[in-house]
């Protein structure tokens, strides 16, 4: 914040904690931190808070009972909706929000940038955001890429890859740094450690499962469910084979002849997985990533299955 003041308004501007705070009541101190904050010459109170907790006649109220009373009380917030700043400018309040906007009437200084609109965290990566995460965790020596590269990579348009790239950094996975006319993505940590961050996050790439008769072209598909984990484990294999195709790439196809296994006495068939994503860009040794296996395994409660699945996991050299 200290750069962004003093390179932004061109004043000096420093910052300490106000140790008279420690000793405020509990209804004064929950939710909020306190600093002195020293800037073109004049001495503030800066309160460092959260918008979502914040009420400005619950502000209004404890200000009056806060000790010192102090000249100039200013405002801290990480992101605020123009709503929510019309209503502290018509109240006369300072506040700023670093890298946005400045207001501090007190020094004659209303400082406006383009804003950007804070979007909410999602509570579950949409497809193309966990394909581009997964991406990232496997290509750990790849410290930054452009969105555009991102898209042909991993044949995604490049509007999924927009709202994607949003969504991720949303949950602070990534970051986005602009240079020129490209903007690049970066992952916020590597390998192991931004898969136990992005991991809540996360969906069964799975949308549904059908079973088809046995053709070549399945044969170029990426082995998945069982079947893979059977490839990758001591893990018994199943007698049907599993396959993982993309559902729009499934609609592609024609002459496909769905079987139901419980009418059918021939093993002339397979099981395919339609993925929420394309699994073909990802693929790892003939068979889905590790990752998303694990993911699309995740529901299934057989427990030579579940042991399978936590040693892939744990053996997984990251």
């Amino acid at each position: 914040m200290l750069d962004y003041l003093n390179q932004t308004l061109g004043l000096e501007a420093t910052i300490t904690p106000w140790a008279d705070a420690d000793r405020f009541p509990l209804y004064l101190r929950s939710g909020k931190k306190y600093f002195l904050l020293h800037i073109g010459g004049v001495e503030c109170v800066l309160i460092e808070t959260d918008k979502k907790t914040f009420s400005l006649p619950t502000f209004r109220r404890q200000m009056a009972k806060l000790p010192g009373q102090p000249e100039h009380l200013v405002l801290r917030f990480k992101h605020l909706e123009s709503r929510q700043r019309k209503a502290l400018i018509e109240a006369q309040i300072p506040f700023i929000v670093p890298g946005s906007q400045v207001y501090l009437p007190f020094l004659g200084v209303v400082l406006q940038e383009r804003m950007k609109s804070a979007r909410a965290a999602p509570g579950k990566l949409s497809p193309a955001a966990q394909m581009i995460l997964l991406y990232l965790i496997y290509k750990p020596d790849v410290q930054l890429v452009r969105k555009v590269d991102l898209a042909r990579r991993l044949e995604l348009s490049a509007m999924n890859v927009t709202r994607a790239v949003q969504e991720l950094e949303a949950l602070e996975l990534i970051t986005v740094e602009r240079v020129g006319r490209s903007d690049y993505v970066s992952a916020v940590d590597s390998g192991k450690s931004l898969y136990e961050k992005a991991l809540p996050y996360m969906i069964d790439p799975v949308q549904k499962r059908r079973y088809v008769q046995k053709a070549d072209l399945f044969s170029e598909l990426p082995m998945a469910g069982e079947y893979a984990l059977a490839a990758h484990s001591m893990l018994n294999g199943p007698q049907i084979e599993c396959r993982a195709i993309s559902r729009k790439k499934y609609k592609e196809l024609d002459g496909i002849e769905e079987i139901d296994p419980a009418w059918t006495s021939s093993l002339d068939y397979i099981q395919l997985e339609l993925w929420k994503y394309d699994p073909q860009p990802l693929v790892d040794y003939h068979a889905v990533d590790v990752i998303s296996l694990a993911l699309s395994l995740r529901a299934n409660r057989d427990e030579c299955v579940e042991q399978a699945v936590e040693e892939l996991m744990e053996g997984y050299k990251w």
